[in-house]
C-alpha cells in the first residue's frame, strides 16, 4: 500500500487569510477617535501536538494503587530484602509489562507478578501467609488520542473602536469597546461516548431500574475489586448504592467469572472498547465584550497616576488547552479543563463563562515627588511615595463529579481485580436541584464561601443539567505601597534607598471552593488563598 506522505495529518491548511486595518480620526486638537479590526490566526501549542505521542505504542501507562506500609523487597543494589514503604517505592518506577496478567519490570530489574485475578505478587510471595507479597492494584491501561482529519487554524477576530479626550491640561480620558469572536478554538472530547438511555419523558432512569433487578436477584461473588476500592473509582455512586459488604464483593454487576454483565451499551462505534479515548478538534468557540475606561494624568507638579476600570463578559466552550491531560487530584481522570463535559454530541453545553473571566477590574498607580517648598535641604529632599491598588471580581467555577458516572461511560469491561476500573474518563456535571441562591451561601466571617453539597445530586443515566461556570469565587483586592529618598551625589551618580510594603493591609484574599463532590472531606470548603500576606522589604540602589 502506498501511503501519500505530502500532507500532514490533517491536511493543509492554505486560506489562513489575516487581514488587518485601523483608522484614527481628530475632531480637534482635544480628541480623537480611533478604530480597527483584525483577523489573527492561532498555533496548536506543543502540548497539543506531542499528545499524539501519547499514543501506542510511544506510551504505555500502567496505573498502580499500592496501600501504605513496609514491603519487603530486594533490589538490584543489595540483594536481600530491604523493608521500605511501597507508596515511596513503587510509583514512577515501572518501565514496560508483557501485558495485563503478564510480568511487570520495574528499573532495578525488580517483577512484580499479576496471576489471573489481577492479585499482585512479589517474588517468593505466598498467597496463604502473604509473607513477601506485594500488596496492590497494578494495571495497564490503554490511552488513545485521536486528531480530527477535519482539524483547521483556530482564529479570531478582533475589533474596536473608542475615543481620547484630553479635558484640560495634563488630564486625559479615554473610553473604548473591545470585542473578540473566537472561531476553530481547540477543544477535546471524550471519543465513542455512550447514549444517554433514559427517556427524557417520563424520565425513566433506566440504569436505576437495572441496581432495582440485580439487587432483587441477588449478589454474585466474583473476584472483584474491594469495596473501598470500588468506591473510590465511584462505581458505587455511579450505580446509585454503596457495597454492603467489604471484600471481593461486585456491586451486583458481574457474574461468577468476574465479568461485567452487559447491557446494551450504547456506543456510536460498536466494538471499539478503549479507555481514556480522546478525540481532538477544532470545535471551540468563544466571544469577548469589554468596555474599557481610563483616565490619565501626565507627570506634572510632581504628581503623575492613572485610574483604569474595565466592564467585561467572556463566554467560551472550553479554555484551556487541550493538549493536556494533567491530573485534578484523581491519578486516573483528566483535568476538567482540558476535556469537555457532559454530552461530547452536543458540545455547545458546556457555553458558559471562561475560567479567566471577571466582570469587573479596577486599578490605579501613582508616583508623587513630595514637595518640600522652601525646605529644599538635602533630608527633606528627593522623597517621593508610589501606589498601585487593584480589585476586581472573581472567576467562575463549575461543581463536578471527577468520579465515572454512566452517563460518561467510555469503556464497558470486566471489574476484576486489576482491569483498571469499569469506567474511564467518567467526569461531569450533577443536577441542581435548589437555586443557585441555596447552593452557594456566606459564612458568618462574611469571607468563607460554601457550596452546599445537598443541593446536589447524580444524574443516573444522562447527563447534568448544571451549567458550567455556573458559580463565582471569591473577589480580591490588595493595595502596595512603596516609598524612597533619592540622593544626587553630583551630575553622573545618585543613591536611592526605598521601602516597599506589598499587601499594605493585609487582606485575605480567598480561592475558589474545592468544587469536587468526589471530595465529600472538603466539598464545597475554601481551603487556599491567593497571593501572599503582609511583607515589606528595604532597597539600595546606586544610580552612575
Amino acid at each position: 500500500t502506498m501511503v501519500d506522505s505530502r500532507h500532514t495529518l490533517n491536511g493543509q491548511d492554505l486560506n489562513n487569510f489575516a487581514p488587518r486595518v485601523g483608522a484614527a480620526f481628530a475632531i480637534n486638537d482635544k480628541m480623537v477617535i480611533r478604530g480597527g479590526y483584525g483577523l489573527f490566526y492561532d498555533r496548536p501549542s506543543s502540548a497539543f501536538i506531542n499528545t499524539v505521542f501519547s499514543n501506542f505504542p510511544f506510551l504505555r501507562e500502567v496505573e498502580i494503587t499500592v496501600p501504605s506500609g513496609n514491603v519487603p523487597i530486594a533490589t538490584a543494589f543489595s540483594g536481600v530484602p530491604t523493608t521500605i514503604p511501597l507508596n515511596q517505592w513503587l510509583p514512577f518506577r515501572i518501565i514496560r509489562s508483557s501485558g495485563a496478567n503478564g510480568t511487570f519490570s520495574i528499573r532495578d530489574n525488580t517483577p512484580v507478578f499479576v496471576d489471573s485475578r489481577g492479585t499482585p505478587q512479589g517474588a517468593g510471595c505466598d498467597p496463604v501467609t502473604g509473607i513477601n507479597c506485594i500488596r496492590g492494584n497494578i494495571a495497564e491501561t490503554f490511552e488513545f488520542r485521536a486528531v480530527d482529519r477535519n482539524l483547521r487554524t483556530p482564529y479570531v477576530h478582533q475589533w474596536n473602536i473608542g475615543f481620547q479626550y484630553e479635558f484640560m491640561k495634563d488630564f486625559v480620558f479615554e473610553a473604548r469597546y473591545v470585542g473578540t469572536a473566537g472561531q476553530n478554538l481547540l477543544i477535546s472530547t471524550a471519543l465513542n461516548q455512550g447514549f444517554d438511555l433514559n427517556d427524557p419523558s417520563t424520565p425513566d432512569h433506566i440504569f436505576e431500574r437495572f441496581n432495582q433487578a440485580y439487587l432483587a436477584a441477588g449478589s454474585p461473588n466474583g473476584p472483584l475489586n474491594s469495596g473501598n476500592t470500588a468506591r473510590d473509582r465511584g462505581l458505587g455512586k455511579a450505580f446509585g448504592f454503596l457495597n454492603s459488604v467489604t471484600g471481593q464483593v461486585d456491586l451486583n454487576l458481574a457474574n461468577a467469572n468476574g465479568q461485567f454483565i452487559n447491557f446494551e451499551a450504547r456506543v456510536p462505534i460498536l466494538g471499539f472498547n478503549v479507555p481514556e479515548a480522546l478525540l481532538l478538534q477544532s470545535k471551540g468557540n468563544s466571544d469577548y465584550h469589554g468596555g474599557q475606561f481610563s483616565l490619565t494624568k501626565r507627570l506634572s507638579g510632581g504628581l503623575q497616576f492613572n485610574v483604569a476600570y474595565t466592564f467585561s463578559r467572556s463566554i467560551d466552550i472550553m479554555s484551556s488547552d487541550p493538549g493536556s491531560t494533567a491530573g485534578s487530584g484523581k491519578p486516573d481522570v483528566p483535568n476538567t479543563g482540558f476535556i469537555s463535559q457532559g454530552d461530547a454530541r452536543n458540545i455547545r453545553n458546556n457555553k458558559g463563562l471562561s475560567d479567566f473571566d471577571r466582570t469587573h477590574r479596577f486599578s490605579t498607580n501613582f508616583v508623587w515627588d513630595i514637595p518640600t517648598g522652601k525646605y529644599d535641604s538635602g533630608i527633606l529632599k528627593g522623597w517621593s511615595v508610589a501606589g498601585f491598588y487593584q480589585a476586581q471580581s472573581g472567576t467562575p467555577y463549575t461543581v463536578f463529579s471527577s468520579e465515572p458516572e454512566v452517563s460518561s461511560v467510555s469503556q464497558l469491561t470486566s471489574v476484576r481485580r486489576g482491569s483498571g476500573g469499569l469506567f474511564r474518563l467518567g467526569f461531569g456535571r450533577p443536577n441542581i436541584v435548589c437555586s443557585a441562591g441555596d447552593a452557594v451561601s456566606q459564612s458568618s466571617t462574611g469571607n468563607l464561601e460554601v457550596v452546599n453539597s445537598d443541593c446536589f445530586t447524580s444524574p443516573l443515566g444522562g447527563f447534568g443539567n448544571l451549567g458550567r461556570n455556573t458559580f463565582r469565587g471569591p473577589k480580591q483586592r490588595r493595595l502596595d505601597l512603596s516609598f524612597a529618598k533619592n540622593t544626587r551625589i553630583n551630575e553622573t551618580m545618585s543613591f536611592e534607598l526605598g521601602f516597599d510594603l506589598f499587601n499594605v493591609f493585609n487582606t485575605v484574599n480567598f480561592a475558589n471552593p474545592n468544587n469536587d463532590l468526589q471530595d465529600t472531606g472538603d466539598f464545597g470548603i475554601i481551603t487556599n488563598t491567593i497571593g501572599g500576606p503582609r511583607v515589606g522589604q528595604f532597597r539600595a540602589k546606586f544610580r552612575f
